[in-house]
């Protein structure tokens, strides 16, 4: 039961703190490391802050927390979709999405044109830990807190039953 009330009480902030920290960790790579995103890495970094909305929605709204909570685990798999069409870029086994070209081509015709255009191809990889790009494990950490809130939302939906069942 004490299991249950913790679930409960914080899971909300469990999707704060985990997109949260993969977009510090993304950000952090970003002005303190002086990795330059490309444009799929910004794709990524939106359905985060999607998690960070439902969760936060979560927490003022727990009537909805199950609905809330299915949007939340779409983000997540959205950003983890991109992330599996981002390392087949990275591996060459897709093209690359307009405006994501590392040739430098493409028309420049105003200052505009140039900070809207990616610092780097979708195609280069910046980085990498244990043979693993920083796209690859974003994907990886993402399908896992996707995993996670499906179970929490099998875990609200027969604790919901249980606690109906007992009136």
């Amino acid at each position: 039961m004490v299991f249950d009330n913790l679930i409960l009480r914080y899971f909300p902030f469990f999707g704060v703190v985990y997109s949260g920290g993969l977009l510090l960790s993304a950000y952090y790579f970003q002005y303190f490391v002086g990795l330059k995103p490309c444009q799929m890495c910004i794709w990524q970094r939106w359905p985060h802050y999607a998690v960070i909305f439902f969760c936060l929605l979560i927490i003022l709204k727990k009537k909805y927390a199950v609905t809330l909570l299915i949007f939340a685990a779409l983000s997540a798999l959205t950003t983890s979709i991109i992330g599996i069409w981002h390392s087949g870029v990275e591996l060459e086994f897709f093209y690359l999405p307009e405006g994501c070209s590392s040739s430098g081509q493409g028309s420049i015709e105003n200052v505009q044109d140039l900070i809207n255009k990616p610092m780097i191809g979708c195609n280069i990889i910046a980085w990498s830990f244990l043979e693993l790009s920083m796209t690859n494990w974003n994907t990886i950490l993402s399908l896992i807190e996707t995993l996670i809130f499906i179970y929490l939302v099998y875990f609200l939906k027969s604790l919901y039953h249980e606690k109906t069942k007992q009136l």
